[in-house]
């Protein structure tokens, strides 16, 4: 898989810290990277505030690739499939 930039939080996602990753993913998607990986290895928790942030660069993304998630943990994972998330992300 060929990626444009690869995104290492090492926090939670949650309303508190999410604008550090909307900045982020606003600055990679206009600089014109399309194929974006969020590295999820360190992080153990997102929100809905995190979660609506990924939606947003998604859909910004999606008609060239698909967001990418990688490390993914379980319970992430679990929140992934039960808000039906994962049919839009790529989880590697």
């Amino acid at each position: 898989m060929s990626v444009d930039i690869m995104i290492q939080p090492d926090y939670n996602i949650t309303a508190a810290t999410s604008d550090r990753l909307k900045e982020e993913l606003t600055r990679a998607i206009h600089e014109g990277k399309n194929n974006i990986v969020i590295d999820f290895k360190d992080v153990n928790l997102i929100d809905s505030t995190g979660l609506s942030i990924l939606i947003s660069a998604h859909n910004s993304v999606k008609d060239v690739h698909p967001l990418a998630l990688q490390n993914v943990s379980d319970d992430i994972k679990r929140l992934l499939t039960i808000t039906r998330l994962d049919k839009h992300f790529q989880v590697i």
